[in-house]
């Protein structure tokens, strides 16, 4: 009986790791970035109908399999019912495993790692049955900075986007009329990105959805936290095209809520903190996928 006893913890445990395993596509079309693509795919993903897809971009120093972990996200996927693309950068590009946001000719449409992470999505759009009207990307830090870059390279693909503590380097700022509608979340004390990022960040979205700021609301204590601020910026038709959110005193962190409920997850490590705040649940909110 005891031995039974093990050999079922051990296929759980071997149908837990399934579950949550990134798978790498090789082979995903023409990559001037040389960068590395890895999916999650849901065990149970229900393809009756069109899937959202959501591109998650790792930080300096991480990896796919460590952003996923830290924020949490593969549960989400499990639980929504969608799909997951995690770029990663590889060493010989950056020694720091940054995504060379910085860098004209590697950060712009149609150029090294943009252009290859437009490609994972090509991919994923014509093997899957993806709904192109919900098509998403995060990221933290560099991370963010290369999502606002590919949201700046190919607005038209994307319903919405949000850069965590991110870098604001862009270059040839497009001037479409449709821009997705974005979020951008940021500690008031980081100093490895600090604060003026994310306002500079603002001031090119503001400029992209011509908004002013007089049709915005402040909201303190933001979700009943007293860490968190929020702003909203809404355009003539009063629909919300950006939020921003400052959390006081917080350093160059991603805000997660470790927890089995379905608006709590991620992995406190020294990359992450704990605020009561779980980021990854606030995102899939703003994406609309929690509906």
């Amino acid at each position: 009986m005891k031995v039974f006893l093990v050999i079922i913890v051990i296929l759980f445990s071997l149908h837990s790791f399934a579950q949550n395993e990134l798978i790498e596509v090789k082979d995903f079309g023409e990559n001037k970035g040389n960068l590395k693509m890895y999916t999650y795919i849901p065990q149970n993903l229900t393809m009756n109908k069109s899937v959202p897809l959501v591109i998650v971009a790792h930080g300096c120093t991480q990896s796919a399999q460590e952003i996923a972990k830290e924020t949490g996200w593969n549960k989400l996927a499990d639980s929504l019912n969608f799909m997951i693309i995690y770029p990663e950068q590889k060493q010989i590009n950056n020694a720091a495993k940054c995504f060379n946001f910085y860098i004209g000719f590697k950060a712009k449409k149609d150029k090294g790692e943009v252009a290859s992470i437009r490609q994972m999505l090509n991919y994923c759009t014509s093997t899957y049955d993806i709904d192109s009207s919900k098509i998403f990307i995060t990221g933290m830090s560099a991370g963010g900075a290369i999502s606002n870059a590919v949201l700046n390279a190919y607005p038209h693909l994307f319903n919405a986007g949000v850069m965590i503590s991110a870098p604001s380097n862009l270059f040839n700022p497009n001037k479409e009329t449709n821009q997705p509608k974005v979020a951008i979340i940021q500690g008031t004390d980081d100093r490895i990105v600090p604060e003026k990022n994310a306002d500079k960040t603002l001031a090119q979205w503001l400029v992209k959805h011509q908004l002013d700021t007089t049709s915005v609301e402040l909201k303190k204590d933001y979700l009943n936290n007293p860490l968190l601020t929020a702003q909203y910026f809404f355009n003539a038709e009063k629909q919300v095209k950006i939020i921003t959110i400052k959390a006081e005193g917080i350093k160059h962190k991603l805000l997660i809520k470790p927890g089995k409920e379905i608006h709590q997850g991620g992995f406190i490590n020294n990359h992450t903190q704990d605020i009561n705040f779980h980021s990854t649940y606030w995102i899939a909110q703003f994406f609309g996928l929690t509906n």
